[in-house]
């Protein structure tokens, strides 16, 4: 199976600021000098900037992005569905995948994204690592950038470089029927809600084509 680990090193950029944000960032600086050159310049500068806030101002910056008067939110199944019930479902699922992939959730639900992230890097089943990137995570992320539609934003980048990786590593080979609609990626939108296809878990879709 290909190897998903820089997902672990994105999953702790998109965690809650600690007094260990500093080597997360550094940690992910090494990857995208190593993963993807091209973008190395532009980001040292953003990352080394924003290194250079305080915890409690890193803290804030995160709140005021992700949770108070939210931008956009972490959690992709809310991204998607909203309260629908689908949403439910997926988290139930996922919840299974994490205890098999043996992923700590903490205090977070299982479709948070630093959750789904670490979840990739660690699954060792192909075809579930292909439904999870390309029919939920891809297009969620792809949706909460909408969101970012003319703000200046730490995260809005760190967001472009996750969805690059996304668009590498995951390419729907054999899922285009459950791609969601390009009319879905809208910001007027509050979620996505896309087909019922969507519904990740039930099955294996490369196995059984039964949603």
């Amino acid at each position: 199976m290909k190897n998903f680990n820089h997902y672990k090193i994105l999953a702790d950029v998109f965690r809650y600021p600690d007094e260990h944000f500093r080597e997360y960032a550094d940690r992910f600086l090494k990857m995208i000098g190593e993963e993807l050159t091209h973008k190395a310049s532009m980001l040292l500068k953003t990352v080394e900037r924003q290194k250079e806030l305080s915890l409690h101002r890193q803290q804030e910056y995160f709140m005021k992005t992700f949770d108070v008067q939210a931008v956009c939110y972490l959690d992709l199944g809310y991204v998607l569905f909203g309260e629908d019930y689908k949403r439910a479902q997926l988290l139930v699922n996922l919840q299974n995948e994490h205890k098999v992939a043996g992923v700590d959730c903490g205090s977070e639900l299982g479709d948070h994204l630093p959750n789904v992230l670490m979840l990739l890097s660690k699954t060792t089943d192909r075809d579930f690592a292909e439904e999870l990137g390309f029919i939920i995570t891809t297009p969620a992320v792809r949706f909460m950038l909408t969101k970012f539609k003319n703000i200046n934003n730490y995260y809005k980048e760190l967001l472009e470089i996750l969805l690059e990786f996304l668009q590498r590593d995951f390419t729907g080979d054999g899922l285009a029927e459950y791609a969601v609609p390009e009319q879905a990626f809208n910001a007027d939108n509050e979620f996505v809600m896309p087909s019922p296809k969507s519904a990740i878990c039930d099955t294996h879709c490369t196995k059984r084509k039964s949603f």
